[in-house]
């Protein structure tokens, strides 16, 4: 398993926060991954991401010298062959991330994760298919998310809740906390954000609010049952 996959395992399966004082809360996973696509890779925007998100998404093959001192796990987009495959193996390379015209043979390398695109318009028996091939999780590109309407909810759900696959969203800009909740709720796993467009404050922030998101497991508070007016008091 890849350290992409693992870490979005950890996220699914969701433990319980240690209690106590003495506990080391550290190894808390966040409500959702932090992930931050790049078209244009530089050492200083590589550092700065390294420190705030949780893995890193190229859209082409890096240069070995960008990626050798990376910290966190990144993905490569675009598959054209095997060996390509193999060469970004070789410069440590977790996960790759593809669409439908990838060949089969090319993605079938035990040492990868594979992430295939999945257009948010999919119908349902285009999912059903979708969910027997060979690939890890999915990407899922909605057209527009400026706002997160019950609509488009339900348009990302229809495509999380039709497979056991992880699955990671892209977002144009930050949910609010209610928000990330519901989309935590239909089945996303991770958001992938613009690095090359958003602003590092505005990163540290969302992540920090995916960090603070409750532990899914949490129990919900009892509330005081209301006596009905009709009981009759002795």
């Amino acid at each position: 398993m890849s350290k992409i996959s693992d870490f979005l395992e950890k996220i699914h399966s969701a433990a319980p926060t240690p209690l106590g004082f003495g506990a080391d809360r550290s190894d808390k996973s966040p409500g959702l991954g932090l992930f931050a696509s790049l078209n244009k890779p530089t050492k200083q925007k590589l550092s700065t991401l390294s420190n705030n998100v949780d893995a890193i998404i190229f859209s082409e093959k890096p240069d070995n010298n960008l990626v050798k001192d990376i910290a966190i796990p990144w993905m490569c987009s675009g598959t054209d062959s095997e060996d390509s495959v193999s060469s970004l193996v070789e410069i440590g390379c977790d996960s790759i991330h593809c669409d439908l015209s990838a060949a089969v043979s090319a993605i079938a390398n035990d040492d990868i994760s594979v992430f295939l695109s999945v257009p948010v318009e999919s119908d349902w028996n285009q999912l059903m298919i979708l969910n027997t091939l060979p690939v890890d999780g999915y990407i899922i590109n909605p057209k527009d998310l400026s706002s997160i309407s019950l609509k488009k909810l339900s348009e990302i759900g229809s495509i999380t809740r039709s497979t056991d696959k992880y699955c990671l969203l892209s977002i144009n800009q930050s949910p609010k906390a209610s928000e990330l909740e519901a989309l935590r709720k239909v089945g996303v796993m991770g958001l992938i954000i613009n690095g090359d467009e958003v602003s590092t404050p505005d990163i540290k922030k969302l992540k920090t609010n995916l960090t603070d998101m409750p532990n899914p497991n949490h129990k919900r508070k009892q509330r005081p049952q209301v006596k009905s007016v009709f009981e009759i008091e002795e």
